[in-house]
């Protein structure tokens, strides 16, 4: 079986970022509080938690020292709470992510009604919900327009989640545009690496016959990677580490093809490409000895 690993594999610049930000900022003071996870990936976040590295929910679960806020950023409102409990604050927030909330408060205070593309539970839509003020909503598709009751006349900017996807983001344009506004204004604020690596995920998922993309099963980024993947082969598998691999999956596949998000470390996504060609192998072996047995037993007859 052969292996297409996509170019894009492992953690993005922004990722990079916090994780080097955060294991700079435990090295000088052996401990430090991360309010939510810092990334959206379970094994980072367990090493981070083994340096000194907590994870927290809340402000007020914090009882001094500092404070690090994650790759998605966060509210106006929290990071006022932080400075007036005067805990330090060491910011990871991507500079995608940062672009994005600085263009959601400017449509804001500019009044228009601000339409944010992305899962409303997540932390950076969260934050950008804020930034956006009280004439903000939060769609995940086209469908969500219907509930909002857009009247023709208003004034709308739309921008999105950094990690959507560009084909959900631009139904959502298109179906606003329906709607006749007066004014419109589109931001695309997907972030550069979420765009290339899901063009080369389509791109691998139409030459092989399984694809695996590896990472986080809460990562946002990751997900839309695989609904990318799922979309153009049903053949499709998400995957935290080498341990979810199925030796079913690739029952008579020639050819597979892996991805990650960019919040998996590229060290995991080698493991299961080493786990994959080593079954592969030891297939490829178990057919030879099989054979040869068989031919062998002809013989005997």
């Amino acid at each position: 079986m052969r292996l297409k690993l996509a170019k894009k594999i492992g953690f993005c610049f922004g990722v990079r970022r916090a994780v080097e930000m955060a294991e700079k900022v435990l090295k000088k003071e052996g401990r430090a509080y991360s309010l939510g996870s810092i990334i959206h990936n379970k094994q980072v976040v367990e090493s981070l938690s083994k340096k000194g590295l907590e994870v927290i929910k809340s402000i007020d679960e914090a009882d001094g020292g500092i404070v690090v806020i994650s790759s998605h950023g966060i509210s106006p409102d929290v990071a006022g709470e932080i400075s007036r409990r005067s805990l330090k604050l060491a910011d990871t927030t991507c500079p995608f992510v940062r672009n994005a909330q600085k263009t959601a408060r400017s449509l804001g205070e500019d009044g228009y009604t601000v339409i944010i593309v992305g899962d409303v539970d997540h932390p950076e839509v969260k934050a950008l919900y804020d930034f956006a003020g009280r004439c903000a909503h939060v769609v995940k598709d086209a469908s969500g327009l219907k509930a909002l009751k857009l009247k023709p006349g208003e004034r709308i900017g739309i921008l999105s989640q950094t990690t959507q996807s560009m084909d959900n983001f631009l139904g959502v344009v298109k179906a606003i545009t329906g709607t006749k506004p007066k004014s419109l204004k589109v931001f695309n604020t997907i972030c550069k690496d979420a765009q290339m690596r899901q063009a080369a995920a389509r791109d691998i998922s139409r030459e092989v016959e399984l694809m695996l993309v590896v990472g986080g099963k809460n990562s946002a980024n990751t997900k839309r990677l695989f609904e990318v993947c799922k979309k153009i082969l049903p053949k499709s598998y998400l995957v935290e580490t080498e341990d979810d691999l199925k030796v079913k999956w690739f029952k008579g596949v020639s050819v597979a093809g892996i991805t990650s998000g960019a919040s998996t470390p590229d060290i995991i996504v080698r493991r299961v490409a080493k786990v994959v060609k080593s079954s592969a192998e030891c297939g490829k072996e178990r057919k030879v000895a099989n054979s040869t047995w068989q031919k062998r037993r002809t013989a005997s007859k």
